[in-house]
């Protein structure tokens, strides 16, 4: 395995577990198996559908993690489709978010009296900005194929 593998590895290794264990506590205190305590609600809210978002994105880490291990570039997709689904639904939290916020705050709407922030920062959005960084960081390596030098 190259080096430049070896770093893309040990990222989708851990991003897949990072988004598989918040997933998975996501959705063991969305089913009610986990107490409403355990880890702050703000950080880690009870939701059965935004866990099995974080388990699925998990689930493709991992498995370009496997398939970087074997050597084969199809784990660099894999990679790049577990960032894309990150961001993308960091992305639709974001929105959330901003529209929450304006309804709060700008419209001052009926329901929104005791809201902050806090309450909408989901793992989706803080996990999916984490990979907005990470992306803009590594942008140039993440190539699906070499480039070649000419001559």
């Amino acid at each position: 395995m190259e080096n430049k593998n070896k770093t893309l590895t040990y990222f989708t290794l851990l991003g897949g577990i990072t988004y598989l264990v918040t997933g998975g506590l996501q959705v063991l205190k969305g089913a009610g198996f986990l107490p409403e305590n355990f880890i702050t609600a703000n950080l880690l809210p009870p939701e059965l559908a935004g866990g099995l978002v974080l388990v699925v994105i998990g689930a493709v880490y991992l498995y370009g993690t496997v398939e970087l291990s074997k050597g084969s570039l199809e784990g660099r997709a894999y990679a790049y489709v577990g960032i894309v689904l990150s961001m993308l639904f960091g992305a639709l939290y974001s929105l959330n978010f901003i529209a929450d916020l304006i309804n709060a705050w700008v419209l001052f709407a009926e329901g929104f009296e005791e809201w902050t922030p806090l309450v909408d920062l989901k793992p989706a959005l803080y996990l999916g900005l984490i990979s907005l960084v990470i992306y803009m960081g590594w942008e140039n390596k993440f190539k699906l194929q070499e480039r070649k030098e000419p001559g």
